[in-house]
């Protein structure tokens, strides 16, 4: 009887986890797509977090210079 309770636990907590990292990566594509930062560095660590679990590596390391500001235009 406790084989079974012990069993009947350890599969409710597997698919737990596994539930909860398909919940994580599909927020981190949401996320990924509505931003789109696909071509640039993370810009957070649960992207980064789902860039792994999913094997996408973006080759530029650094993200593009920033645009000037309305200062800089005018000095």
């Amino acid at each position: 009887m406790a084989a079974a309770i012990l069993v009947v636990a350890l599969v409710v907590f597997v698919a737990g986890a596994a539930a909860g990292v398909f919940i994580l990566v599909t927020w981190g594509i949401r996320r990924e797509e509505r931003d789109f930062t696909l071509t640039r560095r993370a810009p957070g660590q649960l992207i980064q977090g789902t860039r792994r679990v999913t094997g996408l590596w973006v080759r530029q390391t650094t993200d593009a210079p920033p645009r000037p500001t309305r200062e800089d235009m005018f000095v």
